[in-house]
């Protein structure tokens, strides 16, 4: 007698939404793709062993079922996932291609009952729609907001400092009398007294003032309130530009708050954050030591800190040392000490030449010079890098669609070039900046003369807190050789 055993495959069913009831254009409702799921085991000979739903966006990776799916098949559980459509899997084209090709190295097969996913460039393909119908759609609800910022809708809550008020059914808005004067507070305490968002943030509390939530302020709080334009007057959407929403989207409505800030004060206060950004925790800025912040070391291009030397015949000494000295002789060989009064007095008797904007245009045309070729020339290398890469995947495309690569292989070896051209574009981006800055250092050369005769005037008066933030807003940086100093404006 012969015995014949049958053997049947067993699969799962995934089924995905975004939203509870959704259908979308290709009926994709969690009962069509169940329907459509079980007519294609029935048809197949295939023996449903699970099904597992999710109701969450594909753009998500860490969907609970979805990853719960993944491991009962890999486990052993079943041998075939069916899908109504691949996008169902998510809208991350890396993620759907690596997980595809993972279940398949596991033996595990995926089928989509509505379309072909069997031949490895329509897998590319069907992954790209997938993330570009998951841009499309952002850019379509990102468009309806423009359409509403620009037509002077403001549909998030409002700004701290301003308050609404209603003519009928008609929106005004008017600086709010309690939290204005907050953030002219906030403003005096970032550009004039050169302090920190956690410190403003304890002065406020210190003094009662709330947040609008009613909450004490937090220096995450003090820089989301002082980095929104909504304090000069206008309505900005796409400041924060997520995933597929560009930055070149920005939409801006001038003039559509009243201003707590004029624009001068805008710009003077965003120029004093930046300038706080560029040294961390604020060790720099809290310094006693003037130039903290400001001096690099002429050898080694590393910071020179302030130290405060043992009193000595009654007498204690104050020095700027470069801190790579300092911690090791291997990063930087060559000693570099200054008396902190002496060089303090060679900067400010130095920037006393610069009083006419002739010399500040001739001083900064030599640095543009010496910067433009060096930089121009690595904007050149960057590009040509950019085409080799784009050239070497192109021939990784034509190896997998003639077979000589698998799609493992193709995916190893474009991981490298991904990497690099990720690194390539951030570089081009900050090069792209730098040459597109210099082309602001004319009219600084006409400010520059007058801030610092102003600066060389009230020095004396001031804290040295504020004479850091005023000479910061002057020199972005004084590189300090053993018997030369070199300055360099900010443009």
């Amino acid at each position: 007698m012969t015995i014949t055993t049958i053997s049947t495959k067993r699969a799962v069913g995934y089924l995905r939404v975004s939203t509870p009831g959704q259908a979308g254009e290709q009926h994709s409702s969690l009962e069509t793709q169940e329907a459509h799921v079980q007519s294609y085991c029935d048809r197949s000979d295939l023996t449903p062993v699970s099904t597992f739903v999710d109701v969450v966006s594909g753009r998500r990776d860490d969907r609970q079922e979805y990853r719960s799916m993944v491991e009962f098949v890999l486990q052993g559980g079943a041998d075939v996932v069916v899908v109504q459509f691949l996008d169902r899997f998510g809208r991350n084209p890396r993620e759907i291609l690596q997980r595809y090709w993972e279940l398949q190295d596991h033996g595990v097969q995926v089928v989509a009952t509505d379309e072909d996913i069997r031949e490895e460039l329509l897998l590319l393909l069907k992954a790209g729609m997938a993330g570009a119908e998951s841009r499309r759609t952002s850019e379509r609800v990102r468009a309806n907001m423009g359409r509403a910022v620009q037509k002077g809708v403001h549909a998030a809550r409002a700004p701290y400092g301003l308050r609404k008020t209603y003519e009928g059914r008609e929106v005004q808005w008017e600086i709010d009398p309690i939290e204005g004067p907050v953030v002219r507070e906030m403003y005096r305490l970032a550009v004039d007294e050169n302090v920190g968002y956690k410190s403003i943030a304890d002065k406020l509390n210190e003094r009662g003032h709330r947040s609008k939530e009613g909450r004490p302020f937090a220096s995450y709080t003090i820089q989301r309130i002082l980095r929104n334009e909504a304090l000069m007057g206008t309505l900005a959407y796409g400041k924060r530009p997520r995933k597929g929403n560009p930055q070149e989207e920005l939409i801006t409505v001038p003039e559509f708050f009243p201003a707590i800030l004029s624009k001068d004060e805008w710009d003077r206060l965003q120029q004093r954050l930046a300038i706080r950004r560029e040294s961390s925790r604020g060790r720099a800025h809290s310094s006693t030591y003037l130039l903290g912040g400001i001096a690099r070391c002429g050898n080694c291009g590393g910071p020179m800190s302030g130290k405060t030397g043992s009193m000595w015949r009654g007498k204690r000494y104050r020095n700027y040392y470069c801190s790579r000295a300092m911690r090791s002789r291997e990063m930087c060989a060559t000693y570099n000490g200054h008396a902190a009064q002496r060089l303090e007095e060679a900067v400010l008797d130095y920037l006393g030449q610069f009083s006419d904007p002739e010399k500040v245009r001739e001083h900064m045309q030599a640095a543009k010079s010496r910067e433009l070729g060096k930089k121009e020339a690595e904007l050149k290398a960057a590009n040509r890098s950019l085409s080799a890469i784009e050239t070497q995947f192109m021939q990784h495309l034509d190896l997998l669609k003639r077979d000589v690569l698998s799609e493992g292989e193709f995916i190893k070896a474009n991981e490298g070039l991904r990497t690099q051209k990720v690194e390539l574009e951030g570089r081009k981006a900050d090069l792209d900046a730098w040459l597109k800055q210099q082309q602001g250092r004319a009219s600084a050369a006409e400010r520059m003369p007058v801030a610092i005769r102003s600066f060389v005037e009230d020095f004396g008066r001031l804290d040295v807190r504020v004479q850091k933030a005023r000479l910061q807003e002057i020199l972005k940086a004084v590189v300090v050789g053993k018997d030369t100093l070199e300055v360099e404006f900010r443009a």
